[in-house]
């Protein structure tokens, strides 16, 4: 709360706040992760996707903050696992071949909402919401910023289907799992188990797949020259 300190500490607050929230938020983060798999073949259309999904959470973050819009926090977070269902389902079969980067700013309207309801849950005054939101989406971005850097040179080494299908199977059984969760307020096998993972290992488990089919292709290029 930036009434127990300078404005300029409560804004360092709010910026590991918005690192925290991605750092945490597995699901946000593999939503992401899924929807660049189809596209990493192409630098230019990962960072569109990326750039996307900023623009459309930044602009339902500060509504949802300000109260121009309202929809329950569950409901919101029911939507997020259908983004996630729907991008993995996208990475197994293209649903919509070359416009991932306009689901990612349509989805990530529905990802900025929740983000919102982080803020709202601090009971900020009207004084402290600028820089709040500022200093939060700025976290946001930053962590965002780190995955993509930690993520590229792996996806693009990727190249291969086969990852995509296991990628996007993994990601389906995720969304269905959550998404029974936050209908039914009761945790089940599958959620448990994702509970206990940090979004950090999506990136390792990433790293690991790209870099051992990588090697495999290097190995089978070797062997037939």
């Amino acid at each position: 709360n930036l009434e127990h300190g300078t404005y300029w500490t409560g804004f360092k607050n709010m910026v590991m706040l918005g690192i925290e929230h991605i750092r945490e938020g597995t699901d946000h983060l593999l939503f992401l992760l899924v929807l660049m798999l189809p596209a990493a073949d192409r630098i230019r259309r990962l960072i569109k996707i990326v750039t996307a999904f900023t623009i459309g959470h930044s602009i339902s973050l500060l509504c949802g903050t300000l109260g121009w819009i309202v929809i329950p926090s569950q409901w919101v977070e029911v939507a997020i696992t259908l983004t996630i269902l729907i991008s993995a389902i996208h990475a197994i079969r293209p649903i919509f071949p070359e416009k991932e980067a306009w689901i990612a700013l349509d989805f990530g309207f529905i990802h900025g909402l929740a983000f919102a309801a982080a803020l709202n849950n601090l009971d900020l005054v009207p004084t402290e919401i600028a820089l709040s939101i500022l200093g939060f989406n700025v976290g946001i971005e930053a962590m965002q910023l780190f995955v993509l850097l930690c993520t590229l040179p792996w996806l693009i080494l990727i190249g291969n289907n086969w990852v995509r299908y296991i990628g996007g199977a993994i990601a389906i059984i995720a969304s269905l799992g959550w998404m029974v969760e936050r209908i039914s307020n009761e945790p089940n096998i599958i959620s448990a188990q994702l509970a206990q993972i940090q979004g950090k290992w999506f990136i390792i488990i990433l790293a690991i797949i790209a870099i051992t089919f990588s090697g495999t292709r290097w190995v089978r290029a070797r062997l037939l020259s």
